[in-house]
């Protein structure tokens, strides 16, 4: 790792913010250069800056909200756009959240990946510590560059491989610019990080926010779905699923507590949560009534998942897996469950897709009230399961990934519809507003976009 650039790295760290520890330090100690395998670990358990958090615009832009007038007037700019599906995103001066704080985490991991390659351990303990950092940073970095990619480079069309990407940053240089790649060269990266993720981290993680082979494996199930690739999707969700399958019962859980669901619970492989906003905890953001109609009465996410707004008629959803206010953004059992059900049902497993979907469901169900799915197929069992990932993954910014992909079928494309201040907005299947546009002071920035 090269002194000078580190340190300027480190001193654009600490304007940005860091983890507790030595990212905190003062300034004139920041021309301390990482180099311990505690701090390297510190980097990648800045939690509370960032690295656990996850992209918000695909979710604001989705149909699985709806806000009340006087709290899109709260919303900044970026949030606004993204809701309304119009406007100016950006200020000209605007690095945009989603945007900067998701390379932000890109740098942390790759200032971790050099470190950990210029390090020299001194015994076979550290070697192998060594080796975990490094495929928990690449965890991490495909973890953001995936995020970017779902927001700001069109959805993925696996016909048209060479359309324009994001810029990939494959090193922690201040002075390096990055070039749109392809969309195929983005993924090739993005898996081509996880790969390696998976096949050398632990199988589970000593707590939920850091990284392992589990979390891989889903993130893997994740883009491979998204990139229509279903048969190395039922793969990976299949290795994440060997590893830990078990789903919390709903019956068991009480209803009465603040939070009903333990911040780490049982389904949590990766531990996470979006950005926040004004909206975040705020009771004027409803479920879409659409979506809160589609659950029946025996259903318990029903219950369980929302409750009823200070406003008649309206539903909040107040059921999160973080575990408090914040919306979850993590990976999820009964979200790689969902996975390979549908990348099952979209190479003719059926059996499968039919078991993992009904595994899902009766322990969503009031004890005796499900009836087991036993003669879905074809088509109609891929939009069942497409039913049953709107309804399961709710607040978790998954819709907007299955809008994206589901978009190119014209049997399951959706046209949404956005009502404000009396005006009516609508989100079309192929629409330019499907793809977040770059903020200004990058373009600036960086020459080769």
């Amino acid at each position: 790792m090269k002194k000078i650039t580190c340190v300027i790295w480190i001193s654009f760290a600490l304007i940005w913010g860091g983890c507790e520890g030595f990212l905190d330090a003062k300034p004139e100690k920041s021309l301390v250069i990482p180099d311990s395998l505690d701090e390297f670990q510190a980097l990648l358990d800045a939690e509370p800056r960032s690295m656990n958090s996850m992209t918000k615009m695909g979710f604001l832009s989705s149909d699985e909200l709806v806000l009340a007038n006087p709290l899109v007037n709260l919303l900044t700019l970026e949030e606004r756009a993204s809701y309304l599906w119009e406007g100016d995103y950006y200020t000209p001066d605007d690095a945009g959240v989603d945007w900067a704080f998701s390379y932000r985490k890109i740098f942390y991991a790759n200032l971790v990946i050099e470190g950990v390659r210029d390090y020299k351990p001194m015994n076979e303990t550290e070697k192998e510590r060594a080796r975990q950092l490094d495929a928990a940073a690449r965890f991490y970095r495909a973890f953001a560059h995936f995020s970017l990619a779902t927001q700001f480079m069109g959805p993925y069309d696996p016909s048209n491989p060479d359309m324009p990407g994001i810029p990939v940053r494959k090193a922690a240089d201040l002075n390096a610019t990055s070039p749109l790649l392809t969309a195929k060269e983005v993924f090739d990266f993005i898996r081509e990080d996880l790969e390696v993720a998976r096949t050398i981290l632990s199988p589970k993680p000593d707590i939920p926010t850091r990284a392992s082979a589990w979390a891989a494996e889903a993130l893997l199930s994740r883009v491979c779905l998204y990139m229509q690739d279903y048969e190395s999707a039922f793969i990976h969700a299949g290795n994440a699923l060997k590893i830990a399958n078990e789903l919390l019962d709903y019956n068991t859980l009480n209803k009465s507590l603040r939070n009903i669901f333990p911040r780490f619970n049982l389904e949590v492989i990766h531990h996470a949560h979006m950005f926040s906003g004004r909206f975040t905890s705020n009771n004027q953001m409803y479920v879409n009534p659409d979506l809160y109609a589609m659950y029946d009465a025996n259903d318990l996410r029903k219950t369980l998942l929302f409750s009823a707004s200070p406003v008649a008629g309206r539903m909040n959803c107040f059921g999160r897996y973080t575990g408090e206010f914040l919306l979850y953004g993590g990976l999820a059992t009964d979200e790689v469950v969902l996975d390979r059900a549908e990348a099952a049902a979209r190479i003719g497993n059926d059996a499968q897709a039919l078991a993992d979907l009904n595994y899902l469901l009766e322990n969503r169900y009031r004890i005796g009230d499900f009836v087991p799915y036993t003669d879905l197929k074809g088509k109609n069992l891929i939009k069942k399961i497409a039913e049953e990932r709107r309804k399961e993954l709710v607040f978790r910014g998954i819709r907007w990934l299955d809008l994206r992909r589901y978009n190119q079928d014209p049997e399951m494309a959706v046209t949404l519809d956005r009502k404000y201040n009396g005006l009516e907005n609508k989100l079309e299947p192929g629409s330019a507003r499907y793809t977040f546009p770059i903020p200004p002071r990058e373009l600036r920035l960086n020459e080769m976009l």
